[in-house]
């Protein structure tokens, strides 16, 4: 039986990755300007007969990324109010300003965990209705530098006088940097199919 996590404290917040713990200033966040309907994004919410078998990844650099085994998803409601911050999502995604939406809005959700390591996921009791499905997917970059690993050789004669030019010795050295990404896409689950298959890819 799945869980409707909901709170009613108001405050703004934002879907974005955690990406670093340096303080930094506080962006503009900027909320839809519908006003969320608590009853209608709740009453989407309610127990169905239908399930979604869905599978996320993210493909950077090259290679295919996943989530974690039991790493969260979530199901929001696509109701306008979040479909507005979702269009807010792409317009506003800076240091200075970024969509926003309450923490009421924000928990009216349904959340899974994915159950291996290869992004599938799946919700069950669902009711027919359009829905937004999001997760968070880490994924590192690779960087390769050429750095000085000893003093400078040179050629010298048998006087030891340098005869020409000499050379740095280096060694390839590796640095890793780790990202996070939201990755989300909007899905319809139909009456006339219990249960719907999706796959999120980006």
């Amino acid at each position: 039986m799945n869980k409707h996590v909901k709170s009613f404290v108001f405050s703004i917040i934002f879907l974005v990755p955690y990406l670093s713990v340096r303080a930094q200033k506080t962006p503009e966040f900027i909320p839809p300007a519908v006003a969320f309907n608590k009853e209608e994004a709740y009453k989407m919410l309610d127990e169905g007969n239908n399930s979604i078998r869905g599978n996320i990844s993210l493909k950077k650099r090259g290679y295919v990324n996943y989530p974690g085994f039991s790493d969260m998803v979530l199901l929001y409601p696509a109701t306008p109010y979040f479909q507005e911050y979702i269009e807010l999502k792409k317009k506003y995604n800076s240091k200075k300003k970024q969509a926003g939406l309450t923490r009421e809005a924000a928990m009216a959700r349904i959340e899974t965990k994915t159950i291996d390591d290869k992004g599938n996921f799946q919700f069950t009791n669902i009711k027919p209705g359009k829905y937004y499905i999001v997760s968070w997917i880490k994924w590192e970059k690779v960087t390769r530098n050429e750095v000085q690993s000893g003093p400078v050789t040179a050629n010298r004669n048998m006087l030891g006088i340098q005869m020409g030019g000499g050379y740095f010795p280096t060694k390839t050295q590796y640095e890793s940097q780790a990202y996070e990404n939201e990755v989300g896409a909007y899905i319809e689950v139909s009456a006339n199919n219990p249960v719907t298959t999706v796959t999120i890819a980006q």
